[in-house]
């Protein structure tokens, strides 16, 4: 039986999933099953492990037991990087289970109209790391029109006049870390 408090944090807007002591997903909220679909009895490595598009997440095989074998005192907090945007992974031991709760980090989402293509988003990561635009087109095999173009697309989509100035709006809205 879940506490009022432990209860409104299930149902709120946040998906969370729980674990048995066994790795097994016991429970997991409407936010969850939206995002992760019906995971109720997989192991919870196989469910939040394989969520799309997520890059950096934590999970592995017998993660779950690991955790629990660490002790009560040793939650995981993890940024990974979903959709372009920071989001975070908190996995807490709880008695024999874990509970693991995903947020955005970002409080500000893009707008729609933000939105970058996984290619423009690798573009923007290449120019944080200081790549210029031929080394940018040699290193994913494009030619170097090509990243310029995807560079003026980022410009448009984020409202900016430079090259500096798109990866700033980049960190601003998440999609680097």
């Amino acid at each position: 039986m879940l506490s009022s408090d432990a209860h409104k944090l299930f149902e709120g807007t946040q998906p969370v999933v729980v674990a048995g002591d066994d790795g097994n997903l016991i429970a997991q909220n409407k936010p969850a099953r939206r995002l992760l679909g019906q995971g109720t009895g997989k192991f919870c490595w196989d469910v939040v492990g394989k969520l799309e598009d997520a890059e950096m997440l934590p999970c592995r095989f017998g993660c779950v037991l690991d955790l629990l074998a660490s002790g009560a005192d040793s939650a995981q907090h993890t940024e990974f990087i979903m959709g372009g945007r920071r989001h975070h992974l908190s996995c807490i031991p709880v008695d024999r289970s874990v509970v693991c709760m995903l947020s955005c980090k970002s409080k500000q989402l893009p707008a729609a109209w933000q939105s970058l293509s996984p290619r423009e988003r690798e573009i923007l990561s290449l120019l944080a790391d200081g790549e210029t635009t031929s080394s940018a087109a040699t290193l994913i095999g494009v030619r170097e029109s090509t990243i310029r173009t995807h560079v003026e697309r980022m410009r448009t989509k984020l409202s900016v006049n430079t090259r500096a100035a798109v990866v700033a709006e980049g960190f601003r809205l998440g999609y680097l870390s």
